[in-house]
Order: C-alpha cells, then structure tokens, then sequence
C-alpha cells in the first residue's frame, strides 16, 4: 500500500485550498494512506475529511514525527522552502512540489511556480501533473459529522436567507471597516428584509460592536466571539450568503457552497478570489490603487500596509453585487 504524506499549510483559508489536492490523490491511489503534516491553525478544517487518514500538528518535532514511517511519495502544497525541506529530511524517496523559493534541488519531481499568475489551488493542483495524477476539479471541500452539522441547522433554522457578515481580516489592508459595512447594510436591508448575522472571533467584538451601534435592530443576532471553528463551518453551511474580506470565513463559505462575496483590498482574488458559479470577487485594488504601487506592494512589502484602496471603494459600488445575490433566494 502507497504511503503519501501532504506538507500542508499554517492558515485556515490556505489549509482549505489544499483539499482538493487530498481529493485528487487518494482518488488516484485509492487504498493508499494520506498522512497531512499541518500547521495547527489549519488543523480543525482537515478534520472528517474521508480521504485523511491521519493529521500530523507541524511543530518543532515534526521531524522525528514523521521520519520513520517510511512514506513512499512526499508532496509539498506549500511553496515555501520549510516544505521541501521537510521531505528531504524525512528521507521520502519521491518529493514532489512546485519549484519555487529556490527549493527544486530537494525535490525529485517539480512544477514551475507561476506566481501572481494563476490561483493558489491552481499552483497547489499542479503538483500532480509529474506523476500523471488527473485532477478532480478545484472545488475546495470541508466536511461535518452528524452532530455538527445538526448544530448549525439548528442554529439558523429561524433565520431563512441569512446574510453572515464579517468585518475581519489578518491585517488592516483586508478591512472594510464598520462604517462602510453598516452602510452597505443599511442600503441593502431597505431592499430585502433578510435576517443579519455577524460573525467573527473575539478580535472582532470592536467591529461587531459598532455595526450593533449604527444598525440597531436590522441586526438579527451576533455570533461573534460565541463559536469555535467546526461551529462557524456549520452555521455557515446552512446560511445563504457571506459577505466579507479575504479571510477563512470567506473562503469556508465557498467550500461550503453558499454565497461567497469577497471585498479585497491589497490581495489578488486572481490568486485567492472565491471560485464558482456563487461566488463574487470586488477588487478595490484594481480599481483605485497605481501600477506603481500595487506592484511594489505586491512584490517588495509582500502586502500593503494601508487601507487606502479600499476607503476609496463605497458601498453603492458593491451594493448591486449583494442585490444581484438575492434576486435569486
């Protein structure tokens, strides 16, 4: 029996662009064992997926973890060199990855790294292409057992179209902001009458706060701070629409196949965009941000520092794209 091992990611949205991936190979080698070696912030989006059959916490002893169970093919979804490293440590004889932050000499098998050219699974998924492994679609994945699932239909089960709303994001150049959110919102809930939903971890509470404060009552219930990771998956699921920057809610709506309306800011929905037929990318940074600057910030900072592009983008700019969501429910 082949025995794989996946060097994932550190992120929950980047772990979720991994599973299709998962997908492609276990379909390929069928009663082979995957082993996924994490970061721990990913780990709990990788739980009851089928084709796993253990998750390995990426952690200062991942080494002597995963050393001696004599893996036969390694593959890195990362493009950072940790990656590659990891499989030639663990002595895997066929490493597999895209050759990428001049890491392609500890790898047997590599693709070319086509950055800020094509979507992460897009890179992750071409990773198969040297082993002759047919893809199996880019649809991200995240699965539920029976109790929780029932947690988030029971938690929504009142609340019919609901729009979710998040306000938060790794950094300030991702934010929208609570004062062009509660406009937005506001614009939109004279149109249609939806129960209004704000989620988010406990760093959120300030923006969730000061939607409360303007908005009142067009405030159906705030789930903010109130839910772990595999509770929000639930809620999400059985929601209708989310509506949020690049951040994992965002991308846990499009695994999970509902509505996905994605702000951004200083990132590229080219690259991490929500995909499919319910999903919807608004691109500040094409619009109101200079060559000059995008590029700089894309390729010196690794990522702007301000929130510039997305103050000159207004909330009548986006509210066709939420209203085009719900002349379909």
């Amino acid at each position: 029996m082949t025995k794989i091992l996946i060097i994932g990611m550190n992120y929950i949205g980047d772990t979720i662009f991994i599973t299709p991936l998962i997908r492609a190979i276990k379909k390929h080698y069928k009663e082979c064992i995957i082993d996924v070696a994490n970061g721990v912030r990913g780990f709990d989006i990788l739980k009851e997926n089928p084709y796993i059959n253990n998750v390995i916490i990426r952690d200062e002893n991942i080494i002597e973890s995963i050393k001696h169970k004599n893996y036969d093919i390694g593959f890195t979804a990362t493009t950072a060199f940790y990656g590659a490293s990891l499989l030639y440590k663990a002595k895997i004889p066929v490493r597999v990855g895209v050759n990428s932050e001049c890491r392609g000499f500890l790898l047997t098998k590599k693709t070319s790294w086509k950055k800020h050219s094509r979507h992460i699974v897009d890179t992750i998924l071409s990773i198969l292409k040297p082993l002759n492994i047919k893809e199996d679609g880019i649809n991200t994945e995240i699965f539920l057992n029976e109790e929780e699932n029932n947690f988030g239909f029971n938690k929504m089960k009142d609340y019919k179209n609901a729009l979710l709303v998040h306000g938060g994001a790794t950094r300030i150049s991702k934010r929208y902001g609570a004062d062009n959110f509660s406009r937005l919102i506001e614009m939109f809930y004279k149109e249609y009458q939806v129960p209004i939903i704000l989620i988010g971890s406990k760093d959120d509470e300030e923006f969730s706060n000061e939607m409360k404060n303007r908005l009142g009552n067009i405030i159906s219930d705030d789930f903010t701070g109130k839910l772990n990771i595999r509770e929000l998956i639930s809620v999400i699921k059985h929601s209708y629409a989310l509506i949020g920057g690049d951040s994992a809610p965002l991308h846990i709506a499009n695994a999970c196949n509902i509505y996905s309306i994605g702000i951004f800011g200083d990132t590229l929905p080219l690259i991490y965009g929500a995909r499919g037929d319910k999903a919807i990318n608004i691109e500040a940074r094409k619009k109101y941000c200079t060559a000059l600057k995008s590029f700089h910030c894309e390729y010196m900072k690794r990522g702007c520092k301000t929130i510039d592009c997305l103050k000159k983008l207004t909330p009548e700019e986006i509210l066709p794209n939420l209203l085009k969501v719900y002349n379909n429910s």
